[in-house]
Formats: structure tokens, C-alpha cells, sequence
């Protein structure tokens, strides 16, 4: 998949540049989110034509990894027409993380986005964006785009998900299932255990490890439940939402997979969904979202610990 065109996803970064220009004094965060959610949804259409419109007549992109380089409105339009052919399912998520204004009607514009195809795991890459105001519209004059740096160890790679450490409750299908998760002892992994407990007295428990496969490049997971099932699969973020794809092996024998979403509320609160259900290869509904709160807090070890621990383990 070519990567270079990717950046005319920057147009995003545009609108909000085009808000704080409509509200120099004012708090335009709201603003922001609101025609970046407007932007991605142009993108996420498919619609070459309206998204080079947010870019200059000479502009140019620049994919830094490969040095692959489009100059001009028209040569970016036959890329995202061509990219949108090739990827009919593909859908952008992404964010900014800073606006400098450097003159009357030059900003640079600096973010993250992610990028989804529905063939392979999405993809994120950060941005440097030069934008230039023309007749009173923001446009994208240059654009640069980097991959997001490979952890080098699987501490590292789940950094990300240590707002998760502490115990969890929810409760589904009659059941209250309380969950914990925590670091291994190496802290190269994060374990969770949990307990669901049913109305009728019965219960079951299980184990989901959580680890970094420095291969694949991609964090993976392992579960093994009470009742001899188990599963593995993968873990990638997709703009605020994690996804986990699951294939799990039942006592019985059958086959299922799926994939749950989840997504961050607040600091105490996700919301979990299960969408592409399977069962031996038959769909299975999807079902409602859970809500899930944080019941206490695990706290971290120091850093100087972690270090001493990560030493200790290589």
C-alpha cells in the first residue's frame, strides 16, 4: 500500500486551523473536533474531489520513510481516487496535537492519524503540515508524515494501556464479572484475571495475558478459561478505541471469533462492544454495549523500579 498520499489525511488538521482563525481569542477546541469530524466524514466517503480541495494548487506531500514525494492538487486527486479504488473499505481517524501560528496567514500544524483499510491492522503515522490562508480559507501547502517509532521492548509497546491497570466490574446476562489487571512480575506482560458470578450460584473464572510480538509488530493476547476454553488474538488502536480481535476454542470444541471494541469514556469508565460474532463459522447478533467502571486502583511501580526490573529480565 503506498503511503505518501496518506498525508492528504493533514486536510483534517486544516479545519482546524480554519476554527482557530474564526475564534482567535476564544476556546476552540469544540470547534475543532466538530469539522475535524467533518473532514473525516468527506474522507471516510471516499470523495477525492472534495478532499484535495483543502490543499493548494501546488502542493506538496512527503512521505519521509520511503522519500516518496506528489506535487499539485491534481496529481494528489488521482492518488486518492486510485487509493479509494484499491481500498473501498478504508477509514481515517485522527487527531491534532498542536497549532502554531507563525504569521497573519502561515500555521503549522502537528498530529497523529490512523488509518484503517479492513485488510490489514490499521496503520498510525504522525504529521508536520504547513498551511497557507487563502481567500480566507486554510489550505495544506506542504505536508510530512512519519511512522510512529516500533517499541523496543514489550514494556514499552503497552505503555499505552496502563490507564487499564486496576479492577473492573460489570455485569452482563445476569452475571457480575469483576476483572483486575496488573502487571508480571517482569512487567514484560499485563495480566488479567477475572470472575463472573451468576445468579444461580455458578461461576466462572479465567486468565488474558496481554503481551508484545516484537515479529509481527503488533501486541497480542492470550485467554484460558476455568472451563478449558481458550483463544488468541490481537490488540491495535484505532483513533480512541482499541480493538481486539479474538478466535477463541470452546470446551466443546467449536470455533468462535470476534471482535470487541472498547472504548475509553473516562479515567473509570469503558464501554465494550462485540461485533462479528461467530460460531463455527455461523454470524452470530451482535450484542448491546456493556459499561464498565473502575471499582479501585493498582498502583504503579516507580520508574527506577520498572528500569531495575526490565534490566533484570533481559
Amino acid at each position: 500500500m503506498k503511503r505518501h498520499f496518506v498525508p492528504a489525511l493533514f486536510a483534517a488538521v486544516t479545519l482546524a486551523a480554519i476554527a482557530n482563525a474564526q475564534e482567535p481569542n476564544g476556546d476552540a477546541t469544540e470547534t475543532i473536533r466538530e469539522r475535524l469530524g467533518s473532514y473525516v466524514e468527506t474522507f471516510n466517503k471516499h470523495d477525492a474531489e472534495a478532499v484535495v480541495m483543502y490543499w493548494t494548487a501546488d502542493a506538496v506531500s512527503v512521505q519521509e520513510g520511503t522519500g516518496e514525494r506528489t506535487e499539485g492538487r491534481e496529481a494528489l486527486q488521482k492518488e486518492f481516487k486510485q487509493f479509494f479504488a484499491d481500498y473501498p473499505q478504508a477509514q481515517l481517524s485522527g487527531s491534532t496535537e498542536h497549532v502554531q501560528m507563525v504569521g497573519a496567514d502561515v500555521a503549522v500544524i502537528e498530529g497523529t492519524i490512523t488509518l484503517a483499510t479492513g485488510l490489514d491492522e490499521p496503520t498510525q503515522s504522525t504529521f508536520t503540515a504547513v498551511l497557507k490562508k487563502q481567500d480566507d480559507h486554510w489550505l495544506i501547502a506542504s505536508s510530512h508524515e512519519r511512522d510512529v517509532p516500533t517499541p523496543t521492548t514489550s514494556h514499552e509497546a503497552l505503555r499505552e494501556l496502563v490507564w487499564a491497570i486496576g479492577s473492573w466490574q460489570d455485569e452482563i446476562d445476569g452475571a457480575k464479572v469483576t476483572s483486575t489487571i496488573r502487571w508480571s512480575p517482569s512487567q514484560a506482560f499485563l495480566i488479567r484475571s477475572y470472575q463472573a458470578e451468576y445468579e444461580d450460584g455458578d461461576g466462572t473464572s479465567g486468565t488474558q495475558i496481554f503481551g508484545w510480538d516484537p515479529l509481527a509488530k503488533q501486541i497480542r493476547t492470550w485467554t484460558f478459561n476455568s472451563d478449558g476454553s481458550f483463544g488468541d488474538g490481537t490488540v491495535s488502536k484505532n483513533g480512541d478505541e482499541w480493538m481486539v480481535k479474538m478466535n477463541q476454542v470452546h470446551s466443546d470444541g467449536t470455533l468462535a471469533s470476534g471482535t470487541t471494541v472498547i472504548t475509553k469514556i473516562d479515567n473509570n469508565t469503558l464501554q465494550i462492544h462485540k461485533i462479528g460474532e461467530s460460531l463455527d463459522g455461523e454470524p452470530v447478533p451482535s450484542s448491546d454495549p456493556i459499561t464498565v467502571v473502575r471499582i479501585a486502583e493498582i498502583e504503579e511501580a516507580p520508574a527506577e523500579e520498572t528500569a531495575a526490573v526490565e534490566g533484570a529480565s533481559r
